[in-house]
């Protein structure tokens, strides 16, 4: 099976830690999703017929898209993709973007899994990582979800960054122990960010390693009292309720990313797309054909490398290490070749 990436390049306002590519500028949305769905037209071979089982629109900020919008990119997914009648299906969203009447619309789709950014409920955590929501916005938009029937909701926190308590953290996870699926990340500082420069320049101190560990360790005595499983090093979830598309990429599964910045992987290359959201419209809007695209997409729209067999194993240790699963040995064996599976058997 193969998974399928939509990137929506889209924020109201960027998050002081995100290093993700995004633009504020909104007022192509939808010569964006024009663009986006041609696309799919021009990269339909690219997984070989493979069909998919998941689709995953993240970004961004994939709630700035009208639900009718989103439910567009779904059904073009299913026309070119043939994405199968029970695939998971997961949207990315802000809690600003959740109130009622976009839940009720969202509902109505087919989305069928929501990944929520609160990262906290503390409006002054919340205004030192930049969001745009505020701590009752997120209990609120919670709420909505419950009333309309989204049983799979993954949650994301944070921790590690400045002036974030003890009491804090544990308030904030205690707020979500009957959700079905967590992702908790400790603050990555991306020398790009806001909140990198801030740091650099002393106007906050960075969070002391101790303190990060403790807090991460609150996180998983947390998950064994509230009956998660530490599925992967960030992620936890209730039994059943794995992300099947995150899943995937950690087990060497093919997927395709379609927008700017996303990335595909068929086993033989990688291929990422430019960040650039008017070249990646303008571009699309002149070719005509899949052909076309393969020659003159390489310089405009994307960029590939070949994957050399080391590359492969190396790359599929590192994802699959960070699992409950590990590697599978025979995997190995049956994907890369006998010579990799007996030098891994030899260092036992």
């Amino acid at each position: 099976m193969s998974g399928i990436y939509i990137h929506i390049p889209f924020c109201v306002k960027k998050c002081s830690y995100c290093n993700f590519f995004s633009s504020t500028d909104c007022s192509n949305v939808e010569d964006f999703v024009t663009a986006l769905c041609k696309e799919m037209d021009l990269r339909c071979d690219y997984l070989n017929n493979l069909p998919a089982d998941t689709l995953y629109i993240g970004g961004g900020t994939p709630s700035i898209l009208k639900p009718a919008d989103i439910e567009r990119i779904i059904s073009y997914a299913k026309k070119i993709f043939g994405l199968k009648t029970d695939a998971e299906i997961t949207m990315e969203a802000n809690p600003n973007n959740l109130n009622e009447d976009y839940v009720k619309q969202l509902s109505e789709t087919s989305i069928n899994r929501l990944s929520i950014g609160i990262q906290s409920f503390f409006d002054e955590n919340l205004k030192l990582l930049g969001r745009v929501h505020t701590g009752k916005q997120a209990q609120n938009c919670l709420e909505l979800v419950n009333k309309y029937r989204f049983s799979n909701i993954s949650i994301d926190l944070m921790y590690g960054y400045p002036f974030l308590t003890e009491n804090q953290w544990k308030g904030n996870l205690d707020k979500v122990k009957t959700i079905n699926h967590l992702s908790c990340y400790s603050l990555s500082l991306e020398p790009c960010s806001k909140l990198y420069k801030e740091i650099e320049n002393k106007l906050y101190l960075a969070v002391d390693e101790e303190v990060m560990i403790n807090q991460y360790e609150i996180l998983i005595n947390f998950a064994k009292t509230n009956n998660f499983i530490h599925y992967e090093t960030s992620n936890f979830c209730k039994t059943g309720q794995f992300s099947k598309h995150n899943t995937a990429y950690w087990q060497d599964k093919p997927y395709i990313g379609f927008g700017p910045s996303a990335h595909s992987f068929n086993h033989l290359q990688r291929q990422w797309n430019k960040s650039n959201i008017h070249n990646y419209i303008s571009q699309i809007k002149s070719i005509h054909h899949s052909k076309q695209w393969e020659t003159e997409g390489k310089n405009a729209i994307f960029d590939q490398e070949t994957l050399t067999p080391i590359m492969r194993v190396n790359e599929y240790l590192m994802t699959s290490l960070r699992t409950i699963w590990g590697c599978d040995l025979y995997y190995i064996k049956n994907r890369f070749g006998e010579s990799f599976y007996s030098e891994l058997i030899s260092l036992n």
